[in-house]
């Protein structure tokens, strides 16, 4: 009687919130404070270009999610420091869950939609890209925009609505063309609004229609760049290790809200189009190289939608229990030793770009090696990175770094230069290449440092 009690005074709104923040704020600050990786410099080294014109027309990887490098290329010229930026995926994150909250809360329960966001927010994956200097937070945010605008022009609203969805796509595809997913999942998410024979609307046709114009309009003047881009065909090769990989960690971070909600859940074939949501990222299966599954980050705002529907019917009493149990469980998941469990099953032995990727450990600490080297060596002294050792990432620290990308391009070095490998990287393999001894002069968790003789 006691624990139902206690259950029952920690779930109450306005407590329940607090508790939700302190976790979320005690987790958060182990992914703020941590050195630059790889991706986040690069995105800073588009964003230090001359001017937003310079940076759209710098398109020659996807490395560069445009529309979001002019948010870096402006704070940058304010003043403010990368490390500090990582609060602008932060407030994009805040303010695509107080969206959710303001426009979907009486349609879904307050009760519900607070557990599902629970769920979202104290998980790995939500805390690693709103703390990213990266676009993936912003691109949730642009969808999430266009999904409410095409829901209120859906709902009988006026032509302004579709204005509203057609700007907030190209927003969206304007930080990764990847982003239509999301786009994807505001449409499926939106159709059961257009009425029961929702295929017969034309304002859905409509709505359709607006995201092909929206992504001409931004990468048709660079259409010849982004072909090229796509060329590269950057991602996974195995295809259903990477689907895998997302639906690991969709099935993790909204495990307690599903499990709960699904045996009262009641499908209403209006809403089958909802349900396509969850099969989305099976289209990356169908393509020559799937995308790296953080892509997909962009549809979990709409599974948060969904794993609130999956609540509505549950009584009170168990809605209760069921937000405690999600803050609880998002707690466990979030404790560097439970990620590291996690890790394999979310990565499908590949790479993990939810729960433990890299350079979220502890001993991710480029600025230590290269704190040494400087120390040792003078600034301008060759020091050489090799591509599994983040030579963006350490390039960050000290700027002299011969940088190992792409992979394999560097034959021969001097004797004398400083050789920075990953810890696990094997180094007969690099004085086989290299055609070179190198002699190990420092150690640490990330990296090997050598001299090549």
């Amino acid at each position: 009687m006691e624990s139902k009690k206690l259950i029952g005074r920690i779930s109450s709104g306005r407590l329940f919130c607090f508790f939700s923040a302190a976790v979320f704020l005690f987790f958060y600050t182990g992914y703020f404070f941590r050195d630059l990786w790889f991706d986040e410099v690069l995105t800073l080294q588009f964003a230090v270009l001359p001017s937003v014109g310079e940076i759209y027309r710098n398109y020659t990887i996807p490395n560069n999610q445009i529309v979001h490098t002019f948010f870096i290329h402006w704070l940058l010229n304010l003043g403010i420091s990368p490390e500090m930026m990582r609060l602008f995926p932060l407030i994009c994150g805040g303010t695509m869950l107080f969206i959710l909250w303001k426009k979907f809360a009486r349609e879904l329960g307050s009760l519900p939609l607070l557990t599902a966001c629970t769920a979202l927010v104290i998980s790995p994956p939500f805390l690693l890209y709103a703390s990213a200097l990266r676009g993936y937070m912003l691109a949730a945010l642009w969808v999430v925009c266009a999904g409410v605008c095409g829901r209120s022009y859906a709902l009988g609203g006026r032509k302004r609505y579709l204005g509203g969805w057609f700007i907030f796509v190209l927003l969206s595809v304007g930080v990764m063309p990847s982003a239509l997913a999301g786009v994807a999942a505001a449409g499926l998410y939106i159709a059961p609004y257009c009425g029961k024979k929702f295929w017969k609307n034309p304002r859905l046709y409509l709505l359709a229609l607006a995201v092909p114009a929206a992504f001409v309009c931004f990468y048709g003047p660079i259409s010849d760049k982004l072909l090229k881009a796509f060329a590269l065909q950057e991602g996974w090769r195995n295809g259903a290790g990477a689907v895998a990989a997302t639906a690991a960690a969709v099935a993790v971070t909204f495990f307690v809200p599903l499990a709960s909600g699904i045996f009262f859940h009641r499908p209403v074939w209006r809403n089958f189009p909802r349900t396509l949501i969850w099969l989305l990222p099976l289209g990356g299966w169908l393509l020559p190289v799937s995308p790296f599954p953080r892509v997909w980050f962009v549809l979990f705002p709409f599974f948060t939608l969904l794993s609130a529907g999956f609540l509505r019917r549950l009584p009170e009493k168990y809605l209760r229990v069921t937000a405690v149990a999600a803050l609880f469980w998002g707690s466990v998941c979030c404790l560097e030793f439970s990620r590291r469990l996690l890790s394999p099953a979310v990565s499908a032995g590949g790479q993990d770009d939810f729960y433990a990727p890299r350079f979220v450990s502890e001993r991710f600490r480029p600025s230590v090696t290269a704190a040494e080297i400087n120390r040792r060596f003078p600034f301008d002294y060759p020091v050489f990175v090799s591509f599994a050792a983040d030579p963006p990432g350490f390039r960050y620290y000290r700027m002299s770094v011969i940088m190992d990308i792409p992979p394999g391009r560097i034959q021969s070095l001097p004797p004398g230069t400083v050789t920075v490998l990953a810890a696990e990287e094997e180094p007969g393999r690099w004085e086989s290449h290299l055609q070179c001894k190198l002699v190990e002069i420092y150690r640490n968790g990330l990296h090997r440092v050598y001299i090549v003789r």
